[in-house]
């Protein structure tokens, strides 16, 4: 209320509410006047006189010619839209109003200065939603303008840095950026600035000198407010579809506008990474699967987050370089010899992530194709280098290396390589917060795993091995389709050796299912056995009596499977491999002579 029973006040739809950064408890909302509150709310106090035009022909709600006001009273014109406390000086607020005002006190609003006339370009009546005070210079202060609502759709942004005194417009006047609406600087590198227009996002790594719209991921849309979390240095976007995007860990730009754009001509630069979290995730509370009666955020993707850049140089005369591109009749070396130091061939045609643990052991490697420069980001998904588990097929060796298990939170060393050009970081891993595990629970639930996996692999070493000979069992009973009867001895010995491999393979992985559908089999398979061993350990947890039981039962599964496969190849197999050897198949037909009748 007014001390004065008969003043009105009048405030906007988007008040301004603003906390005083020396007390917390302190917090100002404006009307056509500023109001502050010691205690939280509880009581107020003017500080301000009518810092508006306050224009009578503009407080006219009430003469609408008959169109009901609406309910909410906020359809007020001349009120106050953003107040800004300085982080810097106490006593020091930035005032702006939707009809162009600029005020400032120094005093904690025993005096009031208005700014308005000192802004050379500030259109008249205009919108003054956000006002930003550096949190480096107490004078220093950004002001957003916009002036759509009379059909001007410049962008309008307003820079000082001596109190008000003088100003620079820091926008050109093309539309194309669309009007302005919100501005953060970043706390850290004052260089770095974000500004938030009707067309989207722009970025500016020189103060303002050059600005750079932000494409990727994000649209253009209206984009209301910015604000940086200065913990996980993340960007949040407000849009005037009520939605909220994060751009993750801006480190990178803080980087770029701390060294400058030639950063960016680095052949290869990877930027410090942010803390990786192992983390116990659920499924959200709601439907089970969201579709267009429930809209539902995108989470940020698991893992460690990797920023850098590539450059790719620009082939010299005296020291030509390949293009990484297969030519007839020669295969491309960049993938097999990615260290590679001769510079007059270095193939920059792959992206080459290599991770290390705390003994400098190499424990996963990762690739990415060449496409073109620019800055990039990608996720380790905190796994080791995985095993093939048996399959009666050939693995796919365009996938890559296979993951393994997950690592135990400590640091971690990432090694990247383009072409003979290296560089590197160091990654911190942590375990959830929310959850009290001790670490030697997850290490012990790491080695659990880690113990499984090995046992598997030579399981699947041993699977390869039948898959081969059951190729060359194949082949050679390919061979004997049109062989007369006195090969009969070794197709049958063919056949029933094929029998014994795929007894093996039926033992490990379970016999070939024909049937659809949701299904079981009977008899669990040894690799049942072992899935079930992941099953029981579980992510997290110290593996205890019945994590070692089911370890144990796939265990004494697999042992006599190993002996059998060992004892085939001791005996049946040279057995066999002899009578072959003996039949002297040879791939040649018998050839005939031809000539006319």
């Amino acid at each position: 209320t007014h001390p004065n029973p008969d003043v009105k006040l009048r405030f906007n739809w988007n008040s301004a509410l603003a906390q005083d950064p020396f007390n917390h408890a302190t917090i100002y909302f404006g009307s056509q006047f500023v109001h502050k509150s010691v205690d939280k709310g509880d009581t107020w106090e003017l500080i301000s006189p009518d810092l508006t035009t306050n224009d009578p022909e503009k407080q006219k709600q009430y003469l609408s010619g008959g169109i009901t006001m609406d309910a909410t009273g906020a359809e007020n014109y001349t009120t106050i839209l953003a107040i800004e406390p300085s982080p810097l000086e106490k006593g020091l607020l930035w005032v702006g109003t939707d009809d162009g005002q600029l005020q400032l006190t120094r005093d904690g609003g025993k005096s009031w200065t208005n700014l308005t006339g000192k802004l050379t370009g500030l259109p008249k009546n205009a919108w003054i939603p956000q006002i930003r005070a550096s949190k480096y210079n107490a004078g220093e202060a950004y002001v957003i303008v916009n002036n759509y609502r009379q059909f001007d759709f410049k962008p309008y942004l307003f820079h000082t840095t001596d109190y008000g005194q003088t100003w620079k417009q820091m926008l050109n006047k093309d539309e194309t950026f669309g009007y302005t609406l919100a501005l953060v600087q970043d706390p850290v590198e004052p260089n770095l600035l974000f500004l938030g227009t009707e067309h989207g996002l722009y970025v500016s790594i020189d103060k303002g000198t050059n600005w750079t719209k932000w494409t990727n991921g994000y649209p253009s849309v209206s984009t209301m407010d910015l604000a940086i979390q200065p913990r996980e240095n993340d960007l949040v976007m407000g849009t005037f579809g009520r939605a909220a995007w994060v751009l993750d860990d801006i480190r990178p730009l803080r980087e770029i506008a701390k060294k400058g754009a030639s950063t960016l001509k680095n052949t290869l630069k990877v930027y410090p990474a942010p803390n990786a979290y192992i983390t116990a995730n659920q499924q959200a509370s709601g439907t089970r699967f969201a579709a267009d009666a429930m809209y539902i955020g995108k989470n940020r993707p698991r893992g460690a987050m990797i920023t850098y850049t590539v450059n790719k140089p620009e082939a010299k005369k005296d020291s030509p370089q390949t293009t990484g591109k297969k030519k007839k009749g020669k295969k491309s070396k960049a993938a097999a010899t990615p260290a590679q130091t001769d510079t007059t061939q270095v193939a920059y045609d792959t992206i080459w992530f290599r991770f290390y643990n705390n003994k400098n052991e190499l424990i996963r490697t990762l690739t990415k194709k060449y496409k073109e420069d620019g800055m990039y980001r990608m996720y380790w998904h905190l796994d080791e280098k995985g095993i093939n588990f048996p399959s009666r097929n050939e693995p796919n060796k365009k996938r890559g290396e296979p993951s393994g298990v997950q690592v135990v939170p400590g640091m971690y060393k990432l090694v990247m390589q383009f072409g003979n050009k290296k560089d590197s970081t160091h990654i911190t891993v942590k375990f959830d917060p929310r959850l009290d595990i001790p670490q030697q629970d997850l290490t012990a639930n790491y080695q659990a795993r880690k113990t499984i996996e090995s046992q598997i692999k030579i399981a699947g070493e041993a699977m390869a091995q039948l898959r081969d000979s059951k190729k060359t069992v194949d082949a050679i009973l390919k061979q004997l389709k049109d062989k007369g009867d006195e090969f009969d001895s070794l197709r049958n010995l063919s056949k029933a050796t094929n029998d014994s491999i795929n007894a093996l393979m039926d033992e490990l992985v379970g016999p070939k299912n024909e049937r659809q559908g949701i299904t079981a089999e009977e008899f669990p398979s040894i690799m049942d056995f072992y899935y079930k061993n992941f099953m029981y350990l579980g992510s997290f947890n110290k593996p205890g009596p019945t994590q070692a039981r089911t370890m144990a039962q796939a265990k004494n599964k697999l042992l006599p499977w190993l002996a059998k496969t060992n004892q085939f190849y001791t005996t049946t197999w040279p057995a066999y491999q002899k009578m072959v050897e003996n039949a002297n198949l040879s791939p040649f037909k018998t050839i005939k002579q031809f000539k006319l009748e």
